[in-house]
């Protein structure tokens, strides 16, 4: 059994672990954050609301809803599970599946979704124990497999001239790699530049050169005994980018139940979906365009009901 596919089974036996109760006395806890405290209120309101209303079920409903929720895919859901827990399925069946057997006219993006959609119905159906360990395994090590497969076509045909870059990381000793996997393939799909960082590469030349490039940071943290790596990652990330800050996005069973902890640190916005993470950092990249086309030419830009406003200095 391959490391890529026990992350639905950990992900079970981790729900019940409650997150260690010294979290908020690291001592990898910042004063320094993105942005001050006031400003990041400002931001979340006008990106997707205030940090109350960070929870799974709400970044889902306002960002999309879910396949499992649209008719026509259910047929198409239903088959291709059979087909990645079926002993004979080639990678080749896989692809051809994604690209003939999904509705008609969707954009790309939507095969990342439905990869999405099948991963977490199989975690659901190991959750309430409708299906064994053998399928968990096959299954999630199919769709690693396709996974990897499709970025590669779409990295191959990728001809955007100076794309946003994601850098997609995982804390020391997490196990649970698939999701951010999907989240590249995803970023992929969208046009960006992105680096998918293993988790024991914190301190190779790689991660340091991503980091240092990157418009945003993306965070996979499901396993909550994980705290004291993530806190290291965390305090990795800004000792490289002390001069510019980096947002940070993080998602993962372990942070959607650590959500005030992270408010805490400093962290920018936390996810349910590798869609809700993807438009988030979308529209942070475009903050930051807009931030320096303000400082540029020394103007205000104001953001109301109509749209955005260029103020005279």
């Amino acid at each position: 059994m391959t490391m890529d596919s026990v992350d639905i089974v950990s992900s079970k036996r981790e729900a019940a672990e409650p997150l260690a109760s010294n979290l908020e006395t690291l001592a990898c806890l910042e004063t320094t954050a993105y942005l001050s405290r006031s400003e990041r209120e400002k931001l979340r309101r006008s990106i997707e609301g205030t940090v109350a209303s960070m929870t799974a079920e709400s970044l889902a409903g306002r960002f999309h809803v879910g396949l499992e929720q649209d008719r026509r895919y259910e047929t198409p859901l239903a088959r291709f599970r059979e087909l990645i827990l079926a002993p004979s399925t080639r990678l080749t069946a896989l692809r051809q599946f994604i690209e003939t057997e999904l509705p008609a006219g969707k954009p790309d993006f939507f095969k990342v979704l439905f990869i999405e959609t099948a991963a977490r119905q199989l975690g659901r159906e190991w959750g309430a124990d409708s299906c064994d360990f053998l399928d968990v395994t096959i299954g999630t090590a199919r769709l690693q497999e396709l996974i990897l497969a499709l970025a590669q076509d779409y990295r191959h045909a990728k001809q955007v001239n100076a794309p946003p870059l994601a850098a997609v990381m995982m804390p020391y000793g997490e196990q649970h790699t698939l999701m951010p996997t999907l989240l590249g393939l995803l970023f992929d799909t969208l046009g960006w530049s992105r680096k998918v960082l293993a988790p024991d590469t914190r301190f190779g030349p790689a991660f340091v050169e991503a980091v240092t490039h990157a418009d945003v940071a993306c965070i996979g943290w499901s396993n909550s005994r994980l705290v004291g790596e993530f806190c290291l990652l965390i305090d990795r990330i800004r000792s490289l980018r002390s001069q510019r800050k980096l947002p940070l996005i993080v998602g993962g069973a372990a942070a959607l139940e650590a959500v005030d902890f992270l408010v805490e640190m400093g962290i920018d916005c936390i996810c349910d979906s590798v869609y809700s993470a993807a438009r988030i950092c979308q529209n942070f990249y475009e903050l930051e365009k807009l931030t320096s086309q303000a400082q540029r030419s020394g103007r205000t830009a104001v953001l109301n009901p109509n749209g955005l406003e260029w103020l005279s200095p």
